[in-house]
């Protein structure tokens, strides 16, 4: 009987007993210990309002003046010891939210500018076309940038910010001459083409310009989704926005000797910086750019923490315009005179920083 009645208590006894308090206990040395003591988790997060350096500091100087009897317990009750979180400034809030990025990538052209394109009389094909074309092609595309972002809702698992900021950057770039025929069956391509290199000749389509470079500087403006982790650092991201954009463009100049080839890829050549020669000329006409150029982009990041990929998507980084070189303007000959349009890219790479 008597172990039935110490079965049963021996299971009734943890229901019984009252929650014990948190206690933590740090060692400090060999003989020395730490203990903080709660009731609660509550009262153990009050203790990070304590100043832990001044109660040691008196804690020694009250072992230093007591008798050797009474060191075994000192208790230090002392409302100066609480010390209250001190509250970042207002700069200090903002530089915890301003980053550092950079971006590298490479690019692809976007749109194309129609310089000359052949009366479809000329070719002798009902169906063959000949154009001289102008692409962009990007070769690179790098920027550093100072942003900050603008919290408009922080929540456990995220937060939604504004993210705007200014940057510098250094694109190096070329225009690519593509004179292009088309649509032609393949038993035609023969003849179709060597008409198309005779009509060049005659017009004398001569691309003048090819590789250049642009200092740019921006300013952008990108919504911001950020997630969180259980414990409130930031992890993945997506940022969606525009830059308005402000180009120093530095051109090339390139040899004739390629007029008259067809899907023509021009290397660069000599220095021209001034935006008064023509980037390609033929019939009395040409095509003329300009050296400081303003045009918006749209970018797009995505990523984890410091690192990530973006695009940017510039369709009109180049406007261009053909005139008259002589003043003469020649109805139905292939150029129209005032015809305006923009050549652009596209640009895929890798963004660091926050």
């Amino acid at each position: 009987m008597n172990m039935l009645f110490f079965a049963i208590g021996t299971i009734l006894y943890p229901l019984c007993t009252p929650t014990k308090p948190d206690t933590i206990i740090l060692n400090a040395g060999n003989n020395s210990k730490i203990i903080f003591y709660g009731k609660s988790a509550a009262d153990l997060q009050q203790l990070e309002t304590i100043d832990l350096n001044k109660i040691l500091k008196e804690l020694n100087t009250a072992q230093a003046g007591a008798q050797k009897s009474d060191k075994q317990y000192i208790n230090l009750d002392n409302q100066e010891f609480i010390s209250e979180p001190i509250e970042p400034t207002r700069g200090q809030r903002y530089l915890a939210n301003t980053f550092l990025n950079l971006h590298i990538g490479v690019g692809y052209n976007v749109n194309r500018y129609t310089f000359f394109q052949a009366p479809p009389a000329l070719l002798n094909h009902p169906t063959g076309r000949l154009t001289n074309d102008i692409v962009m092609e990007n070769l690179m595309t790098s920027s550093l940038s100072v942003v900050h972002d603008m919290k408009f809702a922080t929540r456990p698992g995220y937060d939604i910010s504004l993210r705007y900021g200014a940057g510098i950057g250094l694109n190096i770039q070329r225009f690519l001459h593509w004179n292009l025929v088309w649509p032609v069956p393949n038993e035609d391509i023969k003849q179709v083409t060597e008409r198309a290199k005779e009509l060049l000749k005659e017009n004398q389509i001569t691309p003048l310009k090819s590789d250049f470079n642009a200092f740019q500087s921006f300013i952008q403006v990108t919504p911001r989704v950020v997630l969180k982790n259980r414990k409130g650092l930031s992890t993945f991201y997506l940022n969606v926005g525009a830059r308005l954009n402000y180009n120093r463009n530095f051109q090339n100049a390139n040899p004739s000797q390629y007029a008259n080839a067809v899907i023509a890829s021009i290397s660069s050549g000599p220095t021209a910086s001034d935006e008064k020669s023509p980037i390609t000329t033929g019939g009395g006409y040409g095509v003329y750019g300009k050296k400081h150029t303003f045009g918006i982009s749209y970018l797009a990041e995505m990523g984890y923490k410091w690192i990530g990929l973006f695009i940017v998507y510039y369709p009109e980084y180049i406007p261009l315009t053909t005139k008259p070189i002589n003043g003469t303007d020649r109805l139905n000959s292939g150029f129209i005179n005032g015809k305006k349009g923009s050549i652009g890219y596209v640009s895929f790479g890798v963004k660091l920083g926050r």
